[in-house]
């Protein structure tokens, strides 16, 4: 597109559906003339329309224009399982596209590649063949922040690191969601370029001394007082458990990656890149990790595990569940899951 050359199809895929919408509407910048939009631009969703239809709109000449553009979303709703045309001649069409019209395609997911090797299926492979193909992977955790500071710095403004962690945390997973976040942040800021650490506290509603950071740091120095301390405060103040355990596992995924990085040292810019956290924190999760060690590491995901296995089936309380889960994790004595079978029985066996 900078070098002003339009294909004559493209096809946007994958999971990150936040980023086709917005490659979408970069195409649609480069190719609808707002002057002739009502003459030459269609779109269309493979939920309710048919091949026909997308190979009429297609074979439309434009209206005081040299091209016209298409939109099909989800045009795998359409294709399905097809590998040759259906009649309709939409296979044929997106094989060879026509010369007046741009043709823009979308696919949640990833249904247009082939089981284990990656590669576009038929029909999509011939579609691929004859434009441009895009695929948006899941960003993992780790790239979260990089993605998330360079959205803020393209609006404008500057996250410090521990604003960054915070946010992260609270908001991280969803794309979609941390773009929201974001825009709720520059309007919170007005005119401020720099967010801190208190912004992000007081936009996402984070306690200043009870969240999920001040409980990592405890679990990291393996600080048993202040962790229960805590995880009680933040449980009683609504913080939902398996938020809680959602944050904690990707902590100890962490942990356990800072073991390899500091075997192997360097740069800690690098190793900070590599474990997908900001340099100004790195130093906190290599002493965290060397005060655990695998097997502590590994004791904490079954603990994990086993805590969420139980606010999803036992009557026991959150507050109850996740006390006992940072207690087990900080004295590293894994959590047992307790047999449903044996509810309702007495040592002996005996009902009682």
């Amino acid at each position: 597109l900078k070098s002003k050359t339009i294909d004559p199809l493209y096809l946007l895929f994958g999971d990150e559906e936040l980023l086709i919408e917005e490659g979408v509407s970069t195409l649609l910048s480069r190719t609808v003339d707002d002057a002739t939009r009502d003459f030459n631009y269609d779109r269309l969703d493979g939920t309710e329309a048919t091949g026909r239809d997308i190979v009429e709109r297609a074979s439309s000449l434009p209206i005081m224009a040299e091209r016209r553009t298409l939109l099909v979303r989800n045009i795998d709703k359409v294709i399905g399982q097809k590998k040759k045309d259906d009649g309709s001649g939409l296979i044929p069409l997106l094989a060879s596209p026509p010369a007046t019209t741009t043709i823009i395609l979308t696919v949640s997911g990833g249904t247009i590649l082939s089981k284990g090797k990656g590669k576009p299926r038929p029909p999509y492979d011939g579609i691929v063949a004859a434009g441009t193909a895009v695929q948006y992977k899941k960003l993992y955790d780790r790239d979260l922040p990089s993605w998330a500071a360079a959205r803020i710095k393209s609006k404008g403004k500057r996250i410090d690191p521990e604003g960054l962690e915070i946010f992260v945390a609270y908001a991280g997973g969803s794309l979609r969601t941390m773009s929201n976040e974001i825009d709720k942040l520059f309007a919170f800021l007005e005119d401020r370029v720099e967010i801190t650490g208190d912004d992000v506290r007081a936009v996402v509603g984070v306690s200043k001394q009870w969240n999920v950071f001040e409980l990592q740091k405890a679990i990291g120095l393996r600080d048993l007082h202040k962790g229960v301390e805590i995880i009680e405060r933040m449980i009683r103040a609504g913080e939902p458990a398996p938020v809680v355990i959602t944050m904690l596992t990707r902590y100890f995924t962490i942990l356990w990656r800072a073991l390899e990085i500091r075997r192997r040292g360097g740069d800690k810019q690098a190793m900070a890149r590599a474990l997908g956290v900001p340099p100004f924190f790195l130093d906190e999760y290599l002493a965290a990790s060397s005060r655990y060690g695998l097997r502590d590491i590994q004791g904490a995901f079954a603990t994990l595990l086993a805590a969420d296995l139980e606010l999803k089936s036992s009557g026991g309380t959150q507050l109850a569940i996740m006390s006992l889960a940072v207690t087990s994790i900080i004295r590293g004595v894994p959590m047992m899951r307790r047999d449903p079978r044996m509810e309702g029985t007495s040592r002996t066996g005996a009902k009682r």
